[in-house]
């Protein structure tokens, strides 16, 4: 058997990472004033996972088991400059098997049988069956439908499904109908403003929400859809709104051909039923008492045990974005530990802005970053950052930086729905540009008011 390892790929991808260690070793050897030694080996570790990150020469992954390698050889070992002793390094392990993860991993199963048996599909053609063919309400119907299932499926897998419904829709439109532009880009931008809604959404929340659970701050399942889903609502009709305005329709109808569907066979019917109680569990953990992450349990005993879902789907669940977010947290803790967090916010005088005008700078530094890298990324680096900050409750900066991550939306490479958009050949960038570029500008301003009111 003949392994290639120096093909161009790998010695970019050998050359980006000694790049990073060397910048990592540098800074933390910089002697910077006030910083301890643990301090200055975390931030040399930030570096370098800031560099992985944002150049991603492997999956995003691979630096989450990179950061903590790090972290527990340079940090962890007994005597270190952390001062631990035994087995006190786990604390950098712990985060991959957060109450988080595990909260996600058990929305990832319930997407996986839902998509497994069609009931997205059934789901988007009965919406839009009733929405009737008038351009604007089936565009309506179709950012509707994409942002509720982009609530408990993955932003991609809601796209992909609902990008499949839209292009025979498209296709009935007159070849110069600037409407046309608007379905296209409409289903991206619903999927990445209702991952917004519920912790399971898409990953900055969760990032979010292990982050605060280790400063005592987390939020209850409800507690989070209860000032997400309005964020969702206001963003998707203002969304809808500027499609209309950029895009309006020259024709009065669609002819739409959705087919009829037959009836819900007995699985179906069983999966649903569990998604509802589910569903219910994490709405009423408060009053039961059973953490939102042991519900998420159910799912994966119940279609796993009853083998409605089998090995491959278990291969299949997204493990990669599970690491990458016990791979941010994991960071989190060392930025805690070792004051690097409360250090970096000391370097800059953000009192003086007052506490709406930090939720603003932050949500601006998001919404940049977002742009050009991964918002899974942004909510890594970030996050650590602004629950330090005295000026701020570590709720309302955690926030802030979560959903505008998520409603950063200017080019292809911003979300990966975007990037099945473009992919699909219906628009141009500059198109996609224009429109994102203004939804983002709105999430900017309107995300820090109002959680600025809510917290």
């Amino acid at each position: 058997m003949q392994f290639v390892i120096l093909t161009r790929q790998n010695v970019r991808t050998f050359l980006t990472l000694l790049i990073a260690l060397i910048l990592g070793v540098a800074v933390s050897r910089s002697g910077l004033e006030g910083l301890s030694e643990a301090g200055h080996i975390t931030l040399g570790i930030f570096t370098i996972a800031t560099i992985l990150w944002v150049l991603e020469p492997f999956p995003l992954y691979v630096t989450s088991f990179l950061i903590v390698f790090l972290e527990v050889v340079f940090l962890g070992r007994p005597g270190g400059p952390l001062g631990l002793r035994g087995k006190e390094y786990t604390m950098f392990l712990h985060p991959f098997f957060d109450s988080v993860v595990v909260l996600f991993l058990g929305g990832f199963v319930l997407a996986t049988a839902v998509k497994r048996y069609g009931l997205d599909e059934r789901l988007s053609r009965e919406i839009l069956r009733r929405v009737g063919s008038r351009p604007k309400f089936v565009l309506m119907g179709m950012m509707a439908t994409t942002a509720f299932l982009s609530m408990w499926i993955s932003n991609t897998a809601t796209t992909a499904l609902m990008m499949a419904v839209a292009i025979p829709i498209v296709r009935a439109f007159p070849r110069h109908e600037p409407f046309r532009k608007a379905i296209i880009l409409g289903i991206p931008f619903a999927a990445n403003i209702g991952g917004i809604g519920t912790p399971i959404g898409t990953p900055p929340n969760a990032i979010a929400m292990g982050i605060l659970e280790q400063s005592s701050q987390g939020f209850t399942f409800l507690q989070w859809m209860l000032f997400g889903i309005p964020i969702v609502v206001i963003l998707l009709a203002l969304c809808w709104w500027i499609l209309c305005l950029l895009y309006p329709p020259r024709i009065s109808t669609i002819p739409l051909e959705l087919g009829e569907e037959g009836p819900m066979d007995h699985i179906s019917k069983f999966i649903l039923g569990v998604f509802g109680v589910v569903v219910i569990l994490w709405l009423t953990s408060s009053v039961h008492g059973i953490p939102s992450s042991i519900v998420a349990l159910v799912p994966l005993i119940v279609f796993f045990g009853l083998h409605l879902l089998g090995d491959d789907d278990l291969q299949d669940l997204g493990w990669g974005i599970l690491f990458i977010i016990g791979g941010g947290m994991s960071l989190g803790v060392a930025m805690r530990e070792s004051g690097l967090s409360f250090w970096v916010v000391q370097q800059v005088p953000l009192e003086d802005l007052g506490s709406l005008g930090v939720l603003f700078l932050f949500g601006v530094v998001a919404a940049v970053m977002t742009t050009f890298i991964s918002n899974s990324a942004t909510a890594n680096l970030l996050i650590p950052i602004v629950v330090g900050v005295s000026a701020l409750s570590p709720r309302a900066g955690a926030v802030v930086i979560a959903l505008v991550a998520s409603a950063a939306m200017i080019l292809p490479v911003s979300t990966p729905p975007n990037a099945i958009a473009y992919g699909s050949k219906q628009i141009e960038i500059r198109e996609m540009m224009k429109a994102g570029a203004i939804i983002t500008a709105i999430a900017v301003l309107l995300v820090p008011i109002f959680v600025h009111f809510v917290f």
